[in-house]
């Protein structure tokens, strides 16, 4: 693409991600949908990510989804460890694993993108614990189809975009 053509591209899909981003928001308030910061948290990370559009989807997906499966191993680490090893013990021997494991051995499903989503999911471990099923399925459902459409959108955008710069040269 040339600079003209990329400027405009990123004019209409900004435009269009707005719009999306209002759609979605206003079906998930009319709808009540809780934990809602699990599909939005996976978009801000898929467009600060660098690479290729497809790759920072499924880097985000992947790693989303493990970063909270690795949540609820370190939950249920720290509580089956600490009435044998301690309140100190018990919490820093799971969180040391976990850590360690998300070092980015496998940077498509270990990654920074599974250490936010642990961080955010252990600010309210008793909803986690009590709505995990919720979590997982608003996650897996939502962000798919949420960032999935956000790819789409990328694709009529650069089309318009081309066509607008060629109809304005012409």
């Amino acid at each position: 693409m040339n600079e003209a053509v990329t400027k405009r591209f990123l004019l209409y899909f900004r435009l269009m991600l707005l719009a999306w981003i209002l759609i979605a928001n206003a079906i998930i308030h009319v709808t009540g949908m809780e934990y809602s910061w699990l599909i939005f948290l996976s978009n801000i990370m898929m467009f600060t990510l660098e690479g290729d559009v497809k790759d920072r989807f499924w880097t985000v997906e992947l790693g989303g989804l493990v970063g909270l499966v690795l949540t609820v191993v370190a939950l249920l680490s720290i509580t089956a460890l600490t009435p044998v090893l301690g309140g100190f013990f018990g919490f820093l021997i799971p969180l040391a694993v976990v850590l360690f494991i998300l070092h980015p051995y496998a940077p498509k499903v270990l990654n920074n993108v599974g250490f936010a989503y642990l961080t955010v999911a252990c600010i309210d471990t008793t909803a986690l614990a009590t709505h995990l099923p919720q979590f997982f399925i608003t996650f897996i459902v939502g962000s798919v189809i949420f960032n999935g459409v956000c790819v789409l959108l990328m694709k009529p955008a650069k089309a318009l975009a081309v066509k607008s710069v060629q109809k304005e040269n012409a």
